[in-house]
């Protein structure tokens, strides 16, 4: 019968340094005196020697020791002041900031008031003549299409999306697909054209930013709804006849890309921030309808 092999014994660990027994900055502290130090002192023992007559501090030793409180308690004060002031220059500042968040309320009120005031004035004055009247609904007519008055009306919804688990960019819709699409709704007769409630006008770039969509400064979310006043019952069928419309349905076809058309019997599409005006001029053709001396001959800016 075969002697069963003997285990090896696992050689028994090193004991732990000091410090891991009882923790490094303990062991700092308790080992802090040089060891050269410590040598002397032990030959001053073995020898008899003693640091002083009566084994008392003398006198510089208790003039270092007073000179380091003092210079603690210094420390100590000068922290507690400079605390208390950061405290009150923190709460002065935040007082100070609420009170002219006031007044930018205040200010930011009374500019909605005012602004109410002359929209009120100019509409009350347009309405009491002829001329006016007409003028107002040419404001209208060029409110609407500039997208500085809110659409409602008749249309269509465009919702457009990712195909499902897309996972190459080619499964994802880009800025270009979405001009593709907005462009041919321009051609089938939209009157007003908005994305995720973003209003489309001339100056509203539709691009790519990083990983999103932006039109004008405004970021989108997924899935993407084009929103289009004009005449519901025929625009979604012209919209397959242009090439933004043929270029969606091969996306869908090729790549997955969700693309669906829903009719709408009424929409409300909002505003777009009136852009801020730079320059004017009347066109020549209007020049001899006003007084000379009247807008026609003076620039704004």
């Amino acid at each position: 019968m075969a002697a069963e092999p003997r285990r090896r014994r696992r050689p028994r660990p090193p004991a732990p340094a000091p410090q891991a027994r009882v923790g490094l900055l303990d062991h700092i502290t308790a080992t802090s005196l040089d060891e050269d130090y410590a040598q002397a002192s032990r030959r001053r023992a073995a020898a008899g020697e003693r640091s002083g007559t009566s084994g008392r501090p003398g006198r510089a030793a208790l003039a270092v020791l007073l000179a380091f409180g003092l210079l603690v308690a210094t420390a100590g004060i000068q922290t507690a002041r400079s605390a208390d002031e950061s405290a009150t220059s923190r709460a002065s500042l935040i007082k100070q900031l609420n009170n002219r968040k006031k007044v930018l309320d205040g200010e930011r009120a009374q500019l909605q008031r005012l602004q109410a005031e002359v929209a009120t004035a100019q509409k009350r004055d347009l309405q009491a003549t002829r001329a006016g009247r007409s003028l107002q609904q040419r404001l209208t007519r060029l409110g609407l299409a500039a997208g500085t008055l809110p659409a409602k009306g008749p249309g269509i919804q465009v919702v457009v999306d990712d195909a499902r688990g897309a996972r190459s960019y080619q499964q994802q819709v880009q800025a270009t697909d979405l001009v593709k699409l907005v462009n041919g709704l321009w051609q089938v007769g939209a009157e007003a054209i908005a994305i995720n409630g973003q209003r489309l006008t001339s100056l509203s770039p539709i691009r790519d930013a990083a990983d999103a969509i932006t039109v004008g400064f405004s970021s989108l979310r997924r899935p993407y709804r084009v929103s289009a006043i004009g005449n519901r019952d025929t625009m979604g069928a012209d919209l397959l006849d242009t090439a933004g419309g043929r270029a969606w349905v091969t996306l869908q076809s090729t790549f997955g890309l969700q693309f669906d058309v829903e009719t709408k019997e009424s929409m409300v599409l909002p505003a777009a921030k009136a852009p801020s005006l730079r320059s004017a001029h009347l066109p020549p053709r209007l020049r001899g309808d006003l007084p000379q001396g009247g807008p026609a001959d003076r620039g704004t800016g």
